[in-house]
């Protein structure tokens, strides 16, 4: 009897030990293509994104590593911008998002306004609607944000908005406690993801008394993470309108622009093995995930390995039902 519960202790050692190392492995094993960069900075590269030709599944996913002193990622927008890559990972990425004030010409002039564009990816990228809030910071302004598919002001499709008051006296940071309820700032969820858009932003009064004109001419308009507080960075007097401020945002990414019926006849597939192809929600394109009882990063070929599902129950059955020598 002593010696079968030895026995048995002795085997659910040796699977605990053997789970464990898998565990470690799969912990350590790489999410960028063999080969390439698998950092730059403290932000782990995954697949398809990469750093370098050939570790990159298309232009759209390349990174560029700095070679500052304090290295990190740039995702390129457009051809003339980068944003910093803040994290990444299978599902989407966190980038360092920028705006700058706008000014009115004409402080006289109702309802004067402007369409603004934050970074704009297109597809496949897109701003999360779910981790993102859409917020304006100005003076008795009003802020929309909608769809951009055609240049008729008119049929423009605006999906979100929200309205920024003061009062006659002016307005600072101090008198809300650098919080963004509406006065002197706004903030609003938008109801679906966004990578064409535009934002229209003007004066919203022609009162007077309505703002401060020395100190609150310009105004701010711009796409944040949910839990973005750092308001009182914003200054949106005249002194400031050419400073560029910066804050983290989220952005979903897919693959291309087709489904998983048409990507699959497609010599550019992108899925590897054990994996299944999953139609985007979020836009255009399809996503990659790893079957059942694998794990990995399903867009290399290899990328989803088995994994172990023993419990404890299951081990204990197992060895009081099986006779060890």
């Amino acid at each position: 009897m002593v010696m079968q519960m030895i026995q048995v202790l002795v085997f659910t050692i040796l699977i605990s030990i053997i789970s464990l190392l898998f565990s470690l492995k799969e912990t350590a094993a790489s999410m960028a293509k063999p080969g390439c960069p698998e950092t730059c900075g403290n932000v782990s590269i995954v697949y398809p994104f990469g750093i370098g030709k050939g570790c990159y599944l298309d232009k759209r996913f390349e990174i560029t590593c700095n070679n500052s002193s304090l290295p990190h990622p740039l995702f390129h927008v457009d051809e003339e911008n980068e944003a910093e890559v803040l994290y990444m990972s299978l599902e989407y990425m966190r980038i360092k998002d920028w705006t700058s004030p706008v000014c009115y010409a004409n402080y006289t002039s109702e309802g004067q306004s402007y369409a603004l564009f934050s970074i704009a990816p297109m597809e496949p990228f897109s701003y999360s609607h779910t981790e993102n809030k859409f917020i304006g910071i100005g003076c008795d302004i009003f802020a929309y944000i909608g769809y951009s598919n055609t240049t008729n002001f008119i049929n423009k499709s605006y999906i979100s908005g929200c309205v920024s008051i003061c009062s006659g006296q002016g307005w600072s940071w101090l008198d809300t406690n650098y919080s963004c309820s509406g006065i002197g700032c706004c903030q609003t969820t938008f109801p679906v993801d966004l990578s064409i858009f535009e934002i229209q932003s003007g004066k919203m009064s022609a009162r007077a008394d309505s703002w401060d004109r020395s100190s609150n001419q310009c105004r701010l308009v711009l796409i944040a993470e949910n839990n973005f507080s750092e308001f009182h960075q914003f200054d949106v007097s005249f002194s400031n309108v050419n400073k560029t401020y910066f804050y983290p945002s989220v952005l979903n990414w897919a693959i291309g622009n087709k489904s998983c019926h048409e990507a699959q006849k497609r010599g550019d597939y992108a899925c590897g093995s054990n994996s299944r192809c999953v139609n985007s929600k979020k836009g255009s394109g399809y996503t990659c995930q790893c079957n059942s009882g694998y794990r990995g990063n399903p867009y290399l070929p290899d990328g989803c390995g088995g994994i172990f599902h023993y419990s404890w129950l299951d081990i204990w059955m197992y060895s009081s039902t099986s006779t060890l020598v």
